[in-house]
């Protein structure tokens, strides 16, 4: 680089996607918290899933009593 090259360039910014003026930084923020959030939301949850001890039985309804047979005819 030669010094007509440098004498161009107004700021240098530091960090990720600084020298970036699109969106294309901002995308990877929302991705990076996307993907933080998710982990945290799983390990919370993973946390609070209640055991099998503590979970409460459903309820069976009592079995159905057999139809009666109609009584045989004598022979």
């Amino acid at each position: 680089m030669n010094d007509d090259d440098a004498s161009h360039i107004l700021a240098v910014r530091r960090g990720p996607g600084a020298n970036c003026s699109s969106i294309g930084s901002a995308v990877e923020m929302l991705f990076l918290s996307a993907s933080a959030g998710s982990a945290l939301l799983v390990a919370v949850s993973a946390l609070l899933e209640p055991d099998e001890d503590d979970a409460p039985k459903p309820e069976a309804p009592p079995p159905a009593a057999p139809p009666e047979a109609p009584p045989e005819a004598a022979p």
